[in-house]
């Protein structure tokens, strides 16, 4: 018996539209992973590229017999944008685990065995854990926003309080996602991580969040405001999906600034003790989170984090709700 008959085969799923900045980025990195080779087949989905993605991708993988790439040229059902091209991919896939990332992330060299050491009994999601990579104060700040938020997501997963998964670190089982009948058959999301993670745990699948330095995948940050607006009205809009108890807590930024205008006028010391005392708490759980993933060069952006993460919540219910289209990879999602 071969060493590796015990060993899962795992697919790796990715979606690429316009990458040909960040695609061999990324598959140089999934070409280092120290899982036995013979065990991982990866599957690339081009999503109607209009650069020079296609071509890269095919001059990369040309001698790479696990490597395949699948030119996306029509809809499966309810799916559409990324979800048609994982549709599309997962129908191809032999693994009995889908591990799905993005174009723009770089995966760690232990990647898959991280990912697979939750998978015991009915768990059916494993989420992993990205940040974007960081060379100054905004791009800094991006990165603790991810560290800071995961390691939420995290804490509520030790209670089986499902928050949400993120569609660039995710694994999934064939089995559970079977159960949803894929991406063509559950409802279209902009966020259809959220979505296909809600539809895996009404089948009474669990799910686990991979919180280590040795799990960590890195993406690329936000360059521009507008864009990182852009990103936060995707995101809110997923998280507008999730259960009223994770809602209420997302909303409540907005409820603690208008206690605090009307406390100022009443009672300014208490006002201002308040909001000291929310910066001491979120700089606190900013770094816990940094200290968990050996992101030393961080702790000192940490001080900043407070005030760009109270301030930038704002901002996004604000933009969320102004006439503004939510735009992704060049297409227009109402």
């Amino acid at each position: 018996m071969s060493k590796n008959d015990n060993l899962r085969m795992v697919s790796i799923l990715i979606a690429a539209r316009n990458e040909e900045h960040t695609i061999l980025r990324c598959l140089q990195s999934i070409d280092q992973l120290t899982y036995p080779r013979d065990q991982w087949e990866v599957w690339i989905g081009d999503d109607d590229s209009q650069d020079q993605t296609h071509t890269l991708i095919e001059g990369f993988i040309c001698n790479k017999p696990n490597f395949h790439l699948l030119r996306i040229t029509n809809t499966l059902g309810n799916a559409r944008g990324k979800a048609n091209v994982l549709a599309h991919l997962a129908q191809q896939a032999q693994g009995d685990y889908f591990l799905i990332t993005d174009a723009d992330v770089a995966v760690p060299s232990h990647w898959i065995q991280c990912m697979l050491a939750p998978c015991q009994g009915q768990v059916g999601v494993v989420t992993g854990i990205t940040i974007p990579t960081y060379t100054n104060t905004w791009t800094a700040l991006q990165a603790i926003d991810w560290v800071y938020a995961l390691y939420i997501i995290e804490k509520l997963s030790h209670w089986q309080i499902p928050a949400t998964a993120m569609g660039n670190n995710m694994l999934v089982t064939r089995a559970s996602y079977e159960a949803t009948g894929g991406y063509e058959t559950i409802p279209f999301s902009i966020t259809e991580d959220y979505q296909l993670f809600k539809e895996i745990l009404d089948r009474q699948y669990t799910f686990r969040q991979v919180y280590s330095h040795e799990a960590l995948a890195l993406t690329l940050p936000i360059s521009t405001v507008p864009a990182w607006l852009q990103q936060r009205k995707r995101w809110a809009h997923g998280a507008l999906q999730t259960p009223w108890y994770i809602r209420l807590p997302l909303l409540a930024p907005l409820f603690f600034w208008i206690i605090l205008l009307i406390l100022a006028f009443s009672q300014p010391w208490l006002s201002l003790c308040l909001w000291l005392g929310s910066l001491l708490i979120q700089t606190i759980i900013a770094v816990a989170g940094i200290h968990r993933l050996r992101q030393q060069k961080l702790y000192w952006y940490s001080i900043l984090f407070p005030l760009y993460f109270q301030f930038g919540t704002l901002a996004t219910l604000i933009y969320y709700y102004l006439p503004v289209k939510t735009i992704w990879k060049g297409r227009v999602y109402e």
